[in-house]
């Protein structure tokens, strides 16, 4: 494991020469960026024309650093709500959404050294390039938008079901128009040579699970191929937001992901600032820091606990559970859930951390998840079972726009708390040193290690931050409406939020993206490298990701 310093203020004119430059390469393809109330506060935007789409999407996708962070739709229909007639909407749902035209307007997010470019462009008619062939973090996204938009690659290539159930009948809410045919692998077999057989295994698997299918394909042993069914979790959130104001949808982004409350909404709290040109006062920016290192410790612990279970150590998995339980009653007593619920509002913080409680329990609860820790690294059985399990490469890794510890195991320093970009006092960790915790080992073990390392950094940032000062304190919104990308480093890795508010200040647009949607497209790569049929627990403990986060 090799800590490496990275100081937020030292990458800021190498990432703005390089959006510059961009942006100059997009214009030239006949691009314009856009500064004026149509622009996407929080990032850099530039409309591109849908004739051009693939040639800026190589432009972007080859510059050095630049990762596709997100790719969604959004906007359509005689009311811009993204929806037409006789699609089922509710009754919000009819105020205008983020584009008034009749074309959905289908956006890129890329992320840059410090900072967004955000890509938009209007698709006419079914088809648009597949921009997967380009950059293959997009395939993911691209079956979304196929369901919930009805608009596709050109090249026809199968795409999977990702959300929508198969009984998923014309009157299932749907962003915008049904798929003119379902997705083709589900209802078609799975074709399977050879000797080899396809294992099903879910999506009911064991008490306290989510809801998760996998299809295991295996000539024996080895485990050659898996399939994954996560529709089970699908609650249509982003449909849900619609028409509400950015603090009654904080109740729904939430619980997109309810391990990553905190981060999923700081990031859409973020985005609704961004929109509408709020910055929440710095000590109210220190408790959303407090809170999300808080939630990054205890689901650290949560993942020891799940590798022990997968590796069969009872003993070892009662400790980190020991070690668990005492941050999650950590955080009761700071904040007053155990989960951290509720920390975060619009404009700033609801809640003020108990310093006194943090400075007094938050060291005792750490030394046992420390202890804990130190044993297991101690188990010869513990780390042989994680080493070379779960393989990922750095290049795999950057392909696929992976993040968090997950991206960071394999060397990739990336770490949404190093992004400058936005309104200096609406990011907290700009005045602190963030260590970024990388390995080079790409497996469960190094996994584990990255989070190990993370967890000591969560524990020297809350106490920089209560020396700093903290407050539940909000400034309030602005009236009228915008458009906003805001972003936070969960413990799974990198979220976004972006939202359009109407001028009555409410949600016509909100796209959520928790670090679990990138990080299952890596670990199918993880389970094909070489692994039996037993180290598929341990690659999931080691991943930590939930179905809820990718199906929302």
């Amino acid at each position: 494991m090799t800590p490496t310093h990275l100081p937020i203020p030292a990458s800021l004119s190498r990432a703005a020469a390089t959006s510059e430059q961009l942006v100059e390469r997009l214009n030239a393809l006949g691009g314009l960026e856009v500064r004026d109330g149509g622009a996407t506060r929080g990032t850099v935007t530039v409309r591109t024309l849908g004739e051009t789409l693939e040639a800026a999407t190589h432009v972007v996708a080859g510059a050095p650093g630049a990762r596709l962070a997100d790719m969604f739709a959004g906007g359509s229909g005689p009311t811009g709500s993204g929806v037409s007639p006789g699609d089922r909407v509710s009754p919000r749902a009819s105020r205008a959404a983020d584009n008034g035209g009749d074309a959905p307007t289908l956006r890129l997010v890329w992320a840059l050294e410090s900072g967004y470019l955000l890509t938009e462009t209007e698709i006419h008619g079914d088809r648009y390039p597949a921009l997967s062939d380009i950059a293959p973090a997009a395939f993911v996204e691209e079956c979304e938008i196929y369901e919930q938009f009805g608009i596709r690659p050109a090249t026809g290539k199968p795409l999977n079901r990702l959300m929508l159930p198969p009984h998923a009948g014309p009157d299932f809410p749907r962003m915008r128009h049904r798929p003119a045919r379902p997705p083709e692998e589900v209802h078609a077999p799975h074709t399977v040579g050879g000797q080899a057989f396809e294992f099903p295994f879910g999506p009911v698997r064991q008490v306290g699970v989510e809801s998760l299918y996998y299809g295991l394909v295996t000539s024996g042993e080895e485990v050659v191929d898996v399939y994954l069914f996560t529709w089970h979790k699908h609650r249509g959130l982003e449909w849900r937001l619609r028409g509400t104001t950015p603090r009654e949808g904080l109740f729904f982004a939430e619980r997109a992901e309810g391990l990553s409350a905190v981060a999923v909404g700081w990031a859409v709290a973020a985005a609704a600032e961004a929109a509408l040109g709020s910055t929440p006062p710095p000590a109210a920016a220190r408790t959303r820091a407090v809170a999300l290192e808080l939630e990054r410790l205890y689901n650290h612990a949560a993942a020891m606990a799940a590798l022990c279970q997968a590796t069969g150590l009872t003993v070892g998995q009662s400790a980190a559970e020991i070690a668990l339980e005492r941050l999650l009653r950590v955080n009761a007593a700071s904040f007053g859930h155990r989960y951290l619920f509720g920390v975060i509002e619009p404009g700033g913080a609801s809640r003020a951390p108990d310093a006194e409680v943090l400075r007094r329990d938050l060291p005792a609860a750490y030394g046992e998840l420390r202890r804990a820790a130190d044993a297991l690294l101690s188990t010869n059985s513990f780390v042989d079972r994680l080493e070379a399990c779960g393989i990922l490469t750095a290049e795999q890794a950057r392909r696929l726009g992976l993040v968090g510890p997950v991206a960071r195991a394999t060397g990739m320093a990336t770490d949404s708390r190093l992004n400058a970009g936005g309104p200096p006092d609406g990011n907290p960790y700009a005045g602190h040193l963030v260590t970024a915790v990388t390995a080079d080992g790409g497996d469960a073990l190094a996994r584990f290690q990255v989070m190990l390392g993370e967890a000591a950094e969560s524990v020297r940032l809350i106490g920089e931050f209560l020396d700093a000062g903290t407050e539940a304190k909000s400034a309030p919104l602005p009236p009228g409406g915008g458009r906003g990308l805001g972003w936070a480093e969960s413990s799974r890795g990198e979220v976004l939020a972006w939202v359009a508010l109407d001028q009555d200040g409410r949600i016509t647009r909100a796209r959520l993206r928790p670090g679990s949607v990138r990080n299952w497209r890596g670990f199918d790569d993880a389970c094909r490298s070489q692994n039996v049929f037993t180290d598929i627990p341990i690659i999931e403990a080691s991943f930590w990701l939930t179905a809820a986060g990718l199906a929302r």
